[in-house]
């Protein structure tokens, strides 16, 4: 059944289309200034703006975990980055109304974009199994609902605290400590759960878990491979480095069934000549396209002519 409420969800839904322009440049800074207007934030969104990934001030962009090394730089920011941090601005709100007219089972066919653009909860709500709806609850109430189910369990290791990388420190400071007094270490959070695996296989491999590249070594690279990584949407401020690599003359690889636009050219916001002249540069000198699944064929093969090339 469809009435009109369940229509509305779907008017805003994003429409995708070929895209044939660089990366960056002109088309971001449209699609920034489309999204501040349709949010209403025509001022203290660019105020937020220029306060993001400054050495001497400001804030961390909420948008990836790209790190801010670039000394000096100015508006290093990209069109997701402003996009997150006008979303924290928003001035939507979901209230009670909303839920009482739309079951939970009916908000679970929504899509995630249709259900984060309603709006910022305005009071704590819980879940009636009886109407399947959510409904209002009091703080007190809440903390109370909390209290019981975690006093009623039979051991602490029951509870698991997950958090997300967007509380901030001092909230994650009260958060794990509570749950170490209440006699738990379960703390698992966004990043744990997204990297537990490939931490565990790199301290096999190398003997750490992380990456062990940094933007120095970037920046004096004579090849960088981007394997599987979409940088104009998954870390949209790689783009400056790759267009700096390019410009010394760097190799760079990118293995990707798709040949996506941040793999071809790129204008850089804050290159003002060059966004002013419309001018691009080249972000790859090679694009290879396995097949799906196809990556660790890629990878076995070149390790296998390196090797044997050292050898000759």
């Amino acid at each position: 059944m469809t009435d009109r409420s369940t229509e509305q969800h779907t008017e805003d839904e994003p429409e995708f289309h070929p895209y044939h322009h660089p990366a960056a440049g002109w088309g971001a800074a449209k699609s920034v200034t489309k999204f501040l207007i349709r949010e209403r934030e025509p001022i203290d969104g660019p105020r937020a703006i220029m306060k993001m990934n400054h050495e001497d001030g400001g804030f961390d962009c909420p948008g990836c975990a790209w790190p801010d090394d670039m000394k000096g730089l100015k508006l290093d920011i990209c069109e997701n980055g402003i996009k997150h941090v006008t979303w924290e601005m928003t001035h939507k709100r979901v209230g009670p109304d909303f839920f009482a007219q739309h079951t939970v089972s009916e908000l679970a066919t929504w899509s995630d974009f249709a259900l984060e653009d309603q709006g910022r909860l305005t009071e704590p709500m819980v879940y009636n199994a009886e109407t399947d709806h959510y409904e209002p609850i009091s703080w007190a109430d809440a903390f109370s609902l909390a209290g019981r189910a975690l006093a009623e369990l039979d051991d602490p290791n029951q509870a698991s605290f997950y958090t997300s990388g967007r509380l901030g420190n001092e909230a994650t400071f009260l958060y794990q400590l509570m749950a170490r007094e209440l006699g738990t270490n379960n703390l698992p959070d966004c990043s744990n759960m997204c990297h537990e695996a490939s931490g565990r296989a790199l301290q096999a491999a190398l003997g750490t878990g992380k990456g062990t590249v940094d933007l120095e070594d970037w920046e004096t690279a004579d090849a960088l491979f981007i394997i599987g990584v979409n940088a104009a949407s998954n870390a949209p401020r790689m783009l400056t480095a790759l267009s700096e690599a390019y410009r010394r003359g760097a190799q760079i690889v990118h293995i990707n069934p798709l040949v996506e636009a941040g793999a071809t050219r790129t204008i850089i916001p804050h290159d003002f000549l060059r966004m002013a002249t419309f001018h691009s540069t080249k972000t790859s000198t090679l694009n290879l396209q396995p097949r799906i699944g196809g990556d660790m064929a890629l990878l076995r093969g070149m390790a296998k002519a390196i090797l044997e090339q050292a050898e000759t």
